[in-house]
């Protein structure tokens, strides 16, 4: 990147941050969640007003695949904070109840994406119906996740049992999701990818037979270490080992 072109990736950042602030601040007076407000932002910056002359003129294409790179780092690190901060204690003994939430939520839109991408494909001549449908379908069923847990985060509802359960109900449900949309670019053939759906059990059993212990190992080392630190042998004033300052004049 040349020098110009860092300069003008500062201020689009400048630009970004500081409308999502003002709008998030204005929503939030509004009695909504800030979120929203910087979704309008977006919108505002994004290519659907004035036919994208903003986004020609404030966001060029060669800016664009790094600015890309850092919202989806952003999320990464939003979405790695929401779920080191959420406390699944709250939802032992509810697991029924936050995948029969998910279940409910997916079916329904399932159901109804299906005929909708059916009266599309009819009235736009589509060949593939069914692929289409289904990604019609999947593509209704999606929750928006990080917006969900934006939205509890700002109102200091995500380490609540009630919001512990729609976080747990929201990700089972992208989960489901997006291997539905997995198994309809299967069926569409796009690419010739078909095989990498053999890759999704292979890639589960990693994850859940040997990233998960592996990380359980390290939790355990790191709280035993925390829990075996040196304690001073000095006795305090009281008489046993304390961190606490003694009264002046005593040794």
């Amino acid at each position: 990147m040349t020098d110009q072109q860092v300069q003008l990736f500062l201020a689009d950042l400048a630009i970004i941050i500081l409308l999502a602030r003002l709008l998030g601040i204005a929503a939030k007076r509004l009695g909504q969640p800030p979120v929203l407000g910087e979704i309008i932002a977006g919108i505002l910056l994004g290519p659907t007003l004035f036919h994208g002359k903003i986004t020609a003129t404030l966001f060029p294409v060669t800016l664009r695949p790094p600015l890309s790179a850092l919202a989806n780092l952003g999320v990464v690190m939003f979405m790695f904070a929401v779920g080191y901060l959420l406390d699944l204690r709250l939802i032992r003994g509810r697991e029924r109840v936050a995948a029969s939430v998910s279940v409910s939520s997916i079916i329904l839109p399932l159901s109804l994406g299906v005929g909708l991408g059916a009266w599309l494909a009819s009235r736009h001549h589509v060949h593939h119906v069914l692929p289409f449908a289904l990604f019609v379908s999947t593509a209704m069923s999606v929750t928006a996740f990080p917006v969900l847990a934006l939205i509890l985060t700002d109102r200091n509802m995500h380490r609540t049992r009630i919001g512990s359960i729609a976080l747990a109900s929201a990700a089972t449900d992208d989960v489901l999701a997006w291997s539905l949309l997995a198994v309809v670019v299967a069926i569409a053939g796009a690419g010739g990818q078909q095989f990498r759906l053999l890759l999704v059990p292979v890639y589960a059993g990693v994850m859940f037979g040997l990233v998960r212990p592996l990380l359980r190992g390290l939790v355990d080392v790191y709280q035993r270490r925390a829990g075996s630190r040196p304690v001073s042998s000095r006795r305090c004033w009281r008489g046993c080992c304390c961190p606490r300052t003694p009264p002046a004049g005593w040794a």
